[in-house]
C-alpha cells in the first residue's frame, strides 16, 4: 500500500509542483525583459524653408500646399502615416498609408492644393511598430484671388489590357507616352497608370491600377522586379457615381476641376468599372492631380482601353 501510495499520490504532486515552479520562472523572465524594453517613441519634424508652405501662410484658392516630413521610429520601424485637412466643416483625410520604414527614417514631400475654406488646420500623424504616435500641425489661411495652374492634355491614348500586345501596357501621364514590355526598361519610375480586365461580383470590369498596387502583379507579373513602383490613387466614389461628366472634362482649361473633383476620403490604387464615358479623378505619386476620360473600353482581357488624360503640369 505504501508503494502504491507513493506511485499514485505523491509522485504526481511533486511533478505538478515542478511544472508550476518552471512556469513561474519563465513568466518572471518575460516580465523582467518587458521591463527592460520601454516603448520606442516616434518622432516627427515638418520641414521648413523656401520650398515648403509656412505655418500661418495665406494661400490663394488652388495654390500649392507643400508639406515636408522627416520622421523616425526611434529604433523600431515606422508603420503608418496620415495627413488630415481640418476645417470648421469637417475633417478630410488627404493621405492615409501603411508603410514600413526602418532605421533610415522617412524623408518625403507631399503636395496638395488650397481649397475655399477660410482656415485649414493640417495634421500629420506617424506611428511606429510599438504603436507610438507623433503629431505635428500647420495652419493655413485663404489668400486673395485664385492660383489655378496649367495642365497637359493627351488625347486618345490606347492601352492594352493584361493579355493584349498591340499597344503598350504602361502609361506616363506627364508625357502621355505608353510603353510596352520591352520599351519600358529604364522608364519604370515614370509609370503611373495601367489597365486590366476581369470579372468582379459577376460584372465585367475594365480596371485602372498602378505599379505600386499590390494586386497589380497578378495581372502584370513582370513589374514585380521593377526598381521603382509608383502609387497612383483613384477617386472611385466620383467615378462610381458619375460626379464628373465628359462635358466638364472637355471644358477644363486649367487645373481647377482636376483639384476640386478629387475627393481623398474614398480612394484606392485600383479603380473598377472603367466603362466608356467614365471620368475618374486621380492623384499621382508626385502629388499631381488629374482626370482620366474613358473614350472606349473593350470587355475582354486581350482588348484595348482608349483614354484621354488631363493632368497638372
Amino acid at each position: 500500500m505504501l508503494i502504491l501510495n507513493r506511485l499514485t499520490n505523491k509522485r504526481p504532486h511533486f511533478l505538478l509542483k515542478g511544472v508550476w515552479l518552471f512556469y513561474v520562472a519563465i513568466c518572471s523572465i518575460f516580465l523582467s525583459c518587458a521591463k527592460d524594453e520601454p516603448i520606442k517613441r516616434a518622432s516627427l519634424i515638418l520641414k521648413t524653408g523656401t520650398k515648403y508652405s509656412k505655418n500661418g501662410e495665406h494661400i490663394p484658392v488652388g495654390g500649392s500646399i507643400k508639406i515636408g516630413v522627416l520622421a523616425s521610429g526611434a529604433g523600431v520601424p515606422l508603420t503608418y502615416i496620415r495627413i488630415d485637412r481640418i476645417t470648421n466643416k469637417d475633417t478630410v483625410t488627404q493621405w492615409d498609408r501603411g508603410i514600413y520604414v526602418g532605421n533610415e527614417g522617412l524623408d518625403e514631400d507631399f503636395l496638395f492644393s488650397k481649397d475655399t475654406s477660410a482656415v485649414e488646420l493640417w495634421r500629420v500623424v506617424v506611428m511606429n511598430s510599438d504603436r507610438d504616435t507623433a503629431i505635428n500641425t500647420l495652419t493655413f489661411f485663404k489668400g486673395t484671388g485664385t492660383a489655378y495652374g496649367s495642365i497637359n492634355y493627351f488625347e486618345n491614348i490606347k492601352l492594352n489590357y493584361q493579355n493584349g500586345n498591340m499597344y503598350g501596357h504602361y502609361l506616363d501621364v506627364n508625357t502621355g507616352t505608353s510603353f510596352s514590355e520591352t520599351s519600358v526598361s529604364g522608364h519604370e519610375a515614370e509609370i503611373d497608370i495601367m489597365a486590366y480586365y476581369y470579372i468582379t461580383s459577376g460584372l465585367p470590369s475594365p480596371t485602372f491600377t498602378c505599379p505600386g498596387y499590390t494586386a497589380a502583379t497578378g495581372y502584370f507579373p513582370q513589374i514585380a522586379n521593377w526598381p521603382v513602383k509608383n502609387n497612383t490613387l483613384y477617386d472611385y466614389q466620383t467615378s462610381d457615381n458619375n460626379l464628373v461628366t465628359t462635358g466638364q472634362f472637355d471644358a477644363a482649361e486649367n487645373d481647377s476641376l482636376l483639384v476640386t473633383a478629387y475627393k481623398s476620403d474614398k480612394v484606392s490604387g485600383n479603380c473598377k468599372y472603367g466603362y466608356t464615358g467614365k471620368v475618374i479623378p486621380f492623384k499621382t505619386q508626385e502629388c499631381k492631380y488629374g482626370l482620366v476620360k474613358v473614350v472606349h473600353a473593350d470587355q475582354k482581357d486581350d482588348g484595348v482601353i482608349e483614354i484621354s488624360v488631363k493632368v497638372q503640369k
